[in-house]
C-alpha cells in the first residue's frame, strides 16, 4: 500500500515559520457534543499511483476552511465544529466527531493512528474549559478525554486556523509536546508527567540551545535541535553566516525519555534556518527535514538514527516500507523513481522534453509513484470547465478539469490518501469543501 506525500507551498519552497508559546487553561466541561458517529470497520484501499480525473466532490456543512489530512479508508476533514472522515474512494462520510459550542482545533497524529481534537467554550460563569478528545483515526471510537489543565506547548504559527501543530504528538497513551524547558511526555490516562527532558541536554548545548521541531511515533520521539554560541556583549548571531552551529536529530525513547541516538551536523547559513526546520512524517514512517531553502533538505530513518543529506533533491513520495522513493529536483525538475541506495527506476525531466509544461501555476505540487501532480491555485468557472490540476507522469500527462460553476474557487491543500488524491477549497461564495481525485 502506497502513502502520503510531502506537499510543498505555492513556490516551492518550505516557509520560515516563528513560535510562540500557549498556556492551556484549567478544564472544566464547557464543551458537549453535538455529533458522534463511529463506523465498525476501515475499508483498505492503496493510494493512487496516478490521476487523471475528479472522482468526488464533498460540500462541507459550514463555511471553515477544511484541513486534510490521509486517515485509514480516506481522508480526515478538520474545521472548526470537528472533525468528518470520509471514504477515499467514495466521499462517503464514514465517521465524524463534532462539538455543539466552541470553536476545535485539532490534528492527527504523527503515526496516523489518531485524531486529536482540542475544544474549548464557556460554561456560562465566564469559565473557560479545555478538553483533548483522543480518536481512533479509523473507526471514530474515542480512545482517551484528556483533561489537558496545566499543559504548556510550543506552536507554530501560520497554519490554518484550525490546525494544533502540538496535537500532533499523541501515541494513544501518551501526549509529547515541546514545552518552554524543553520536551514533556503526558500520561492522558491521568495527566501526569511520565518524562521530561530539558532543552540543554537534547541539544547538549553550554551555550544557546533549542529545540526546533518534533516527530512523535510509536517507537521513537525524534527532536530537532540547534546549538550555537552567542558572543557576551554582541548583537545576536543567529542569522549571521559564518557561523558554527550544530543542527541536530536526536531520537528518543517515548515510554522512558531515554536517548536511543543522536545525529549531529551543520546544514543551512546560519542557526536561525535550523530553527525553522519542519520534520514531516511520511507515510513509510521516514521522515523528510525541510528547511526554508530549497538547497538544504534531510531525509531520516527514525528507526536507525541514519540521516542522508538531500541537498536541492527533496523526497515526495515513499512506498509503504521505505525502501522505494520519489525524488525530485528543484532546479532540474527531474523526478525519479529511486531504491533506497540510489538506483534509479524510472525518471522524466521536463526540461529535457519529456514532459511538457505544466498548464497550472501557483497551488504547490504533489508527488506520487508514477509522476508529480501540480494544482491551480485557483480557478475560474464558465462554460469551459476550468483546468485544475495537471499530471505528468513516466506514462504521459493529462489535464484534470473541474465542472465548476461561473465564480472563482481558491484551491487550499492537497494530499494522498487511501483511494484518492484529497484537494480543499473554497469557492467565490464561501462555500469549503473537498474534491477526491483518482
Amino acid at each position: 500500500m502506497e502513502h502520503d506525500m510531502v506537499w510543498l507551498d505555492r513556490s516551492g519552497r518550505s516557509v520560515r515559520i516563528r513560535f510562540s508559546i500557549f498556556f492551556l487553561p484549567i478544564f472544566i466541561v464547557g464543551c458537549s457534543s453535538q455529533g458522534h458517529e463511529v463506523t465498525e470497520s476501515v475499508v483498505e484501499l492503496e493510494h493512487r499511483s496516478a490521476v487523471s480525473e475528479i472522482a468526488w466532490d464533498w460540500a462541507a456543512p459550514d463555511s471553515s476552511r477544511s484541513a486534510v489530512f490521509p486517515v485509514p479508508g480516506g481522508v480526515a476533514v478538520l474545521q472548526a465544529a470537528g472533525v468528518v472522515v470520509l471514504s477515499g474512494e467514495t466521499g462517503e462520510e464514514l465517521w465524524q466527531y463534532r462539538i455543539s459550542e466552541g470553536e476545535v482545533s485539532g490534528n492527527v497524529s504523527d503515526d496516523g493512528r489518531h485524531v486529536v481534537l482540542r475544544s474549548e467554550g464557556d460554561t456560562g460563569e465566564g469559565t473557560g474549559g479545555t478538553e483533548l478528545t483522543v480518536l481512533d483515526s479509523g473507526t471514530g471510537e474515542i480512545v482517551r478525554e484528556f483533561d489537558s489543565s496545566d499543559v504548556e506547548a510550543v506552536e507554530r504559527v501560520g497554519f490554518a486556523p484550525q490546525i494544533g501543530e502540538s496535537l500532533s504528538g499523541v501515541t494513544g497513551d501518551i501526549w509529547v509536546v515541546q514545552d518552554e524547558a524543553g520536551v514533556t511526555a503526558h500520561q492522558l490516562e491521568d495527566g501526569e508527567v511520565l518524562w521530561s527532558s530539558a532543552t540543554a541536554d537534547l541539544a547538549a548545548c553550554a551555550a544557546v540551545g533549542s529545540v526546533d521541531d518534533l516527530a512523535v511515533l510509536e517507537d521513537v520521539v525524534v527532536a530537532a535541535f540547534t546549538c550555537y554560541e552567542q558572543p557576551e556583549g554582541e548583537d545576536p548571531v543567529d542569522m549571521t553566516e559564518g557561523r558554527e552551529f550544530v543542527s541536530g536529530l536526536a531520537g528518543i525513547d517515548p515510554t522512558t525519555g531515554e536517548e536511543l541516538w543522536r545525529s549531529e551536523g551543520q546544514a543551512g547559513l546560519f542557526p536561525a534556518d535550523s530553527h525553522s526546520r519542519v520534520l514531516t512524517v511520511q507515510g513509510s514512517g521516514l521522515i523528510v527535514v525541510e528547511y526554508p531553502y530549497e538547497e538544504v533538505r534531510q531525509l531520516a530513518d527514525p528507526s536507525t538514527g541514519d540521516v542522508t543529506d538531500l541537498g536541492r533533491n527533496n523526497v515526495l513520495w515513499s512506498n509503504s516500507d521505505g525502501s522505494e522513493l520519489g525524488v525530485w529536483h528543484a532546479e532540474s525538475r527531474d523526478y525519479r523513481h529511486e531504491g533506497r541506495s540510489g538506483e534509479v527506476l524510472a525518471s522524466f525531466t521536463e526540461e529535457a522534453g519529456a514532459a511538457p509544461a505544466p498548464t497550472v501555476s501557483g497551488g504547490g505540487f504533489l508527488g506520487l509513484e508514477d509522476g508529480v501532480l501540480y494544482l491551480a491555485e485557483e480557478v475560474e468557472g464558465g462554460e469551459d470547465a476550468p483546468v485544475l490540476a495537471y499530471f505528468a507522469g513516466f506514462q504521459g500527462a493529462s489535464e484534470i478539469t473541474a465542472d465548476w460553476d461561473a465564480q472563482r474557487t481558491e484551491v487550499h491543500d492537497v494530499v494522498s490518501v487511501p483511494g484518492a488524491v484529497a484537494v480543499s477549497y473554497t469557492d467565490g461564495e464561501g462555500r469549503s469543501g473537498v474534491i477526491g481525485l483518482r
